[in-house]
């Protein structure tokens, strides 16, 4: 195994949400960083994983392109199954057969919930968003729900303004008292600078792993509120030079995602 001398920051967030991925699993895929973070499991260590969509394709190959997001017609072209939204999300969510929900967030809070609805007070809002497609339903059932996003301090508030994923609401059993099913929720969020984990006890996000070349000081100015550090903290492997060619060469050619940050390489060893 030889890791690779130079990447980018989103390259090793996407790597490090491969990493979360093992083979055989079922994953309920968003949109943006999901889609190649998936798609590189299934290139490499996990050939094996069955991926879908809120819309109803089950990917049985990679496509000949990648995917710009869910709704991509390539995703048909390689798909094992095409049906509707509801008998996916029927047969395959609310039974309860995911293992991992991977999402896109605009933002989450200390708990976990995503914001991909509105900035502002719903009724008059600053900005609206995209809204939820399958995210809601993929955060409240899956097994793991494991949130992929940029780390800038404007998309970590304390509390988001909406709720458009629930991840552990208020904390502590709050998730449980509303409704949703007791082990599922926010297993991981994984940043360009880190990954975070969630308290067992108080569901409260901490972080957990950060990069090579970065620091806890630079990762916690990345929070608006005083993000608790892990007694055990960990140093990520950097990627290896395998999987940096997987994502340029083979998965994204185009630079479909990766071209705008190719020019800012995050460690040189």
């Amino acid at each position: 195994m030889k890791y690779s001398a130079d990447y980018t920051h989103i390259e090793m967030m996407i790597v490090a949400g491969s990493r979360e991925i093992s083979n055989g699993q079922i994953l309920a895929v968003g949109t943006q960083w999901p889609i190649i973070t998936a798609m590189l499991a299934k290139k490499t260590h996990a050939p094996d994983v069955a991926i879908f969509y809120e819309g109803g394709a089950v990917i049985g190959s990679i496509p000949d392109r990648i995917p710009l997001f869910t709704g991509d017609p390539c995703v048909a072209s390689n798909a094992v199954l095409l049906n509707d939204s509801l008998d996916t999300l029927g047969m395959i969510l609310h039974a309860g057969h995911p293992d991992i929900a991977l999402l896109p967030a605009a933002n989450v809070d200390k708990y976990g919930n995503i914001n991909t609805t509105c900035f502002g007070d719903y009724s008059k809002p600053l900005f609206r968003l995209g809204g939820s497609g399958g995210a809601c339903d993929f955060g409240s059932l899956a097994k793991r729900v494991i949130t992929m996003l940029e780390h800038e301090k404007q998309r970590f508030p304390e509390k988001v303004d909406f709720i458009t994923t629930p991840g552990y609401l208020d904390g502590s059993n709050s998730r449980e008292e509303s409704g949703l099913k007791p082990d599922t929720g926010p297993s991981a969020v994984i940043t360009t600078l880190g990954i975070f984990r969630f308290d067992k006890d108080t569901r409260e996000m901490y972080l957990d792993t950060y990069y090579p070349g970065g620091s806890v000081e630079e990762v916690k100015e990345g929070f608006q509120w005083d993000i608790k550090v892990s007694e055990n903290l960990k140093v990520a492997d950097p990627p290896t030079e395998a999987y940096i060619r997987v994502l340029r060469e083979e998965l994204d050619p185009l630079g479909m995602y990766l071209k705008d940050n190719r020019a800012k390489p995050i460690l040189t060893l």
